[in-house]
């Protein structure tokens, strides 16, 4: 009778433990998390996706892989995302090119119908250096080397279609007539940060992140920068809404501070109750004051957004970029 007895309770306990194990192991704690990154590893967003992974791990014991697929415009990343199985456990981590430049100008099999926004992480700007010895050390001494050898003079972003080069061509249409600068595109910001360095190029123009550590070492003059005010820890560096001050005109307003936002997306398929349980836990973590402060040890504004204000703010970005290319069907 007692064997019985015992046997009944440890049966019953079994079956507690095990309810409270099967309750528990729901979205998104039960299974690893991959991020995808369209970059290649060591930019900026590369080190924001990590600072991220180790957050959750930390705080909420759930591994977030982060699997750096760079190349194409950032489409390679996107479409890698795509298509994977839509069950909330693959994410994506691309720009602002990314959903509302590329698509527009090449196919590159989705469009923004194929996208769920899940939350806005970070915003930087496009800030434009150069390497110390070249002797460019302002804006005009570069748009001066640019009209002397057009060939010569090259820049270098992340990607053909990259936010900074969008930015390249409505500034030189905008002001500087038939002028037209080489572009070479890089799969990451430390590529271009490498290239300037080598020399292999005039000027890199990518996110303050890839800049600040060269900025600092006194290897990189950084001559220009995409913002409404300028950055404490570039204080000598103009804006470019400085450098047009007396050119500009109401219109201009909507793009002369451009820069690049960065946030989490899934594929239109993922059920939107998904989105929802990421959404609090991504929150918390981007008002984290440790959060914050790495990210901006490595240039990066944390700006959390949920869904719906992401999406809003993807969707005005993508009729900005409808403006900017006017019908363009390519930047070259």
């Amino acid at each position: 009778m007692k064997k019985s007895i015992i046997a009944s309770l440890l049966i019953a306990c079994s079956l507690f433990i095990g309810g409270n194990t099967d309750a528990r192991a729901e979205y998104p704690y039960d299974k690893p998390i991959n991020i995808i990154v369209p970059f290649g590893p060591g930019g900026g967003v590369d080190i924001a996706a990590r600072i991220l992974a180790d957050y959750f791990q930390q705080n909420y014991n759930i591994t977030i892989n982060v699997v750096n697929k760079p190349g194409g415009a950032q489409a390679i990343g996107i479409n890698e995302m795509l298509r994977a199985r839509p069950d909330g456990y693959t994410l994506a981590f691309p720009g602002f090119s990314a959903l509302a430049t590329t698509p527009k100008l090449t196919n590159v099999g989705y469009t923004l119908k194929n996208i769920k926004p899940v939350a806005h992480i970070a915003s930087m700007e496009c800030v434009l250096s150069t390497n110390k010895s070249s002797g460019i050390d302002t804006w005009e001494k570069f748009l001066q080397a640019a009209e002397k050898n057009p060939d010569g003079t090259v820049y270098g972003t992340t990607g053909s279609i990259s936010t900074q080069r969008l930015y390249m061509t409505k500034l030189t249409d905008r002001f500087h007539g038939d002028l037209k600068i080489r572009h070479t595109a890089y799969t990451s910001g430390h590529e271009v940060s490498t290239a300037l360095l080598g020399k292999h190029i005039t000027a890199g123009f990518q996110v303050p992140a890839n800049i600040l550590p060269y900025a600092n070492s006194g290897d990189f003059n950084v001559i220009a920068i995409s913002r409404k005010e300028r950055r404490a820890d570039l204080p000598n560096t103009p804006t470019f809404r400085e450098l047009y001050a007396d050119k500009m005109t109401p219109a201009d307003e909507k793009w002369i501070d451009l820069g690049a936002w960065h946030g989490l997306v899934v594929s239109s398929k993922v059920k939107d109750d998904r989105i929802a349980a990421l959404e609090p836990l991504i929150e918390k973590a981007m008002k984290d004051p440790e959060v914050i402060e790495k990210f901006n040890k490595i240039g990066l504004d944390a700006g959390y957004l949920p869904a719906k204000e992401f999406g809003q703010l993807i969707q005005s970005s993508s009729d900005l970029a409808d403006e900017v290319l006017a019908g363009r069907k390519s930047l070259d």
